[in-house]
């Protein structure tokens, strides 16, 4: 009898720590979802499909978690996909227009919320699509001290964003600002 009490409460005790970590993990995914939506709304807000060469409004691919720092508290990479609607690559000019609208967008709602950022990854599809063809994905990242100059200083300009991206470049350190890149996935490591 006395087993059988105490592999009653073994599973009674392994339920409640399950339903408590659902609960924990249900509030994260929420918080998570919550957070994406609105960086998507502020995205829309600015960017209408009226605008030149845009297909749709810029989304958020992923908030991805890319490290955990004291406390646990998670610092992620906001990816922003923005679609071209032209076959040929961009102008930098026109690159830069879109990293540095897509970063006002979304930089100070990120900063109010005091969410750690190693950068932003700004991606940008363009070219033929079809059935043996997909669309070319490149991309620009932005380290948040940029983000923070951009939206700060008005007379920081996008062409001002370009030089510092161009001359920060190394290729090397994942902080760095890329220009022009390859796309990548990133592998989040939980929220």
């Amino acid at each position: 009898m006395p087993e059988l009490l105490l592999v009653a409460g073994t599973f009674v005790l392994a339920a409640v720590a399950t339903a408590a970590l659902l609960i924990v993990r249900s509030r994260l995914d929420r918080s998570h979802s919550d957070r994406i939506r609105r960086l998507e709304e502020c995205l829309a807000e600015s960017h209408t499909v009226e605008r030149t060469h845009l297909e749709r409004p810029p989304a958020v691919r992923e908030l991805a978690v890319v490290e955990r720092i004291e406390d646990d508290e998670p610092v992620y990479v906001p990816v922003v996909r923005v679609e071209l609607g032209m076959t040929d690559p961009p102008s930098m000019e026109l690159v830069f227009e879109f990293v540095a609208s897509v970063l006002e967008a979304i930089h100070p709602v990120l900063e109010e919320k005091d969410v750690r950022v190693r950068h932003y990854d700004v991606q940008f599809t363009f070219g033929p699509s079809g059935l043996f063809v997909s669309r070319l994905c490149q991309r620009v990242s932005i380290p948040p001290a940029l983000a923070d100059r951009l939206c700060a200083d008005a007379r920081y300009r996008p062409i001002d964003l370009r030089r510092d991206v161009e001359s920060g470049d190394d290729g090397g350190d994942e902080t760095a600002p890329v220009l022009w890149g390859s796309c990548r996935p990133y592998r989040s490591r939980g929220d």
